[in-house]
């Protein structure tokens, strides 16, 4: 049940939406109850299989937070600082089981030259956003920022189903005063209103520009070698936009969707491909992972140095980056695309130190080729597959020029994409312009009529294998 599917909008939705309101007349907790069983069900039809892991999880990490809290308050930092090792120690434990096994495996295979059994193992929908989430909260109750330790509250704030799957990725503080609040649990029609818009526009990105691309993008990287130099590049230029209005389509569908409860959860993108430089696309693109490590990660890196300098910042942030790519998945193109981050980002940080000018036009030219480029390595099936690409998108291949473009690019809707990622404001800032009106209802519906009418050729969101 995706979000961009018949059942999950013309069923799920208005059951889960409808029983939070008649629930929350009796009050947030039983609101809150309704929601957990809502997204355990969600979660459930996806894959009934992996729903014990999520409980599983849940419950551990709430009793180690327990303790933790405890240990705390009473002054035992030795116990806390017990608790919270081993928290992350199985927290990352289990991602690390279920991601990076096999792929740990089948290297040290070949440096020890043997064989070792692959378990096969399929990744659990949605493990590395509540893994972290969770880690993240056990990180804030360890330094003393997270207090509030209420069962429901904690469950559904893992478990909720608008950010479960694929983020964004949430904080405590973010979400657990929201979840108490009576307020937000009696219908806010301006809220709905503003809730239905982003969710309509996040599903129009997914399912009438993102999905446009899969029949020329898929076939491409499944075949890298029968690539052309202007079909290496087009390819590449339709990958970006996919990857952009799946991730940010998915991201809108779920702040939408968290906003018709009147409910607040962060923006995940802010027009990365305008960035003029590494530095300000990482804070734009997949922004709740960036800030996340930057706060568990970054900072607590630079704190290490008595007198924190551009080698400090600089040592930070490309790790930072490197951790960045690498929880992306298991591969050597996923070490070589976050190796190249880490690189990109120490040299930004470099240019900047050393006060050199750079035109922003220039800058924003090198940013798109540099991402261009590193993320062929994240697309691509294995690092010889982008190696190749790359070989042949710099011209090693040869460099002629078809007679026509290849039938299956969908040139229109790649034109359309470009445009709208150069020029249109963002579905925040959209929503937010909007005032209720009899014209913002029609464009509303005529633009959910389009999309639900292409839904049945829907498919996966990308970050789903992440």
């Amino acid at each position: 049940m995706l979000f961009n599917s018949y059942e999950f909008i013309f069923l799920f939705l208005p059951v889960a939406i409808g029983g939070y309101f008649f629930f929350g007349r009796q009050g947030c907790r039983a609101a809150g109850i309704w929601l957990v069983c809502a997204s355990c069900f969600f979660y459930g039809w996806l894959d009934v299989r992996y729903l014990p892991l999520l409980l599983g999880s849940i419950a551990f990490n709430y009793l180690v937070s327990g303790v933790l809290l405890r240990a705390r308050d009473s002054g035992r930092m030795r116990l806390a600082r017990g608790a919270f090792l081993s928290g992350i120690i199985a927290n990352l434990g289990l991602l690390g089981y279920y991601k990076y096994l096999d792929f740990f495996l089948k290297n040290l295979g070949a440096v020890l030259g043997t064989h070792f059994h692959l378990m096969a193992l399929v990744l659990p929908l949605g493990i590395s956003f509540f893994t972290i989430t969770q880690v993240l909260y056990l990180y804030d109750c360890y330094v003393g920022v997270a207090r509030d330790h209420d069962i429901v509250r904690y469950a559904l704030f893992v478990s909720f189903f608008p950010h479960l799957m694929a983020g964004p990725i949430l904080y405590h503080r973010q979400m657990m005063h929201q979840f108490a609040d009576e307020r937000l649990c009696h219908v806010r029609w301006d809220d709905m209103a503003r809730g239905m818009t982003t969710f309509i526009l996040g599903l129009a990105k997914k399912v009438l520009i993102a999905d446009s691309f899969v029949g020329f993008v898929n076939p491409a990287f499944a075949h890298p070698g029968d690539l052309s130099f202007l079909e290496s590049w087009l390819v590449m230029l339709c990958y970006l936009c996919q990857i952009y209005f799946d991730f940010s389509g998915y991201s809108d569908m779920a702040v939408g969707l968290a906003r018709m409860m009147g409910i607040t959860i962060p923006q995940n993108f802010n027009a990365p491909y305008r960035a003029a430089s590494l530095i300000t696309f990482w804070q734009r693109w997949h922004m709740s992972l960036t800030n996340a490590l930057t706060a568990c990660v970054y900072m607590p890196l630079v704190r290490r140095f008595r007198h924190p300098g551009f080698f400090a910042t600089t040592f930070a942030a490309s790790f930072t980056l490197f951790l960045v790519g690498v929880w992306h998945g298991a591969g050597w193109h996923y070490v070589i695309f976050a190796a190249m981050n880490a690189v990109g980002i120490v040299l930004n940080h470099a240019w900047r130190q050393a006060r050199l000018p750079m035109p922003r036009p220039l800058g924003h030219v090198l940013t798109l080729l540099f991402v261009i480029f590193a993320m062929v390595f994240f697309r691509a099936g294995s690092a010889g597959d982008a190696v190749l690409i790359t070989s042949i998108m710099v011209g090693m291949h040869g460099i002629a020029l078809p007679a026509a473009l290849p039938e299956s690019l969908p040139a229109v809707v790649l034109a359309i994409a470009l445009i709208l990622i150069a020029w249109s404001p963002t579905s925040t800032q959209l929503v937010r312009r909007m005032t209720p009106s009899w014209r913002w209802f029609a464009a509303a519906a005529i633009l959910f009529l389009a999309a639900v009418s292409q839904l049945g050729s829907a498919t996966d969101f990308l970050y789903f294998q992440f």
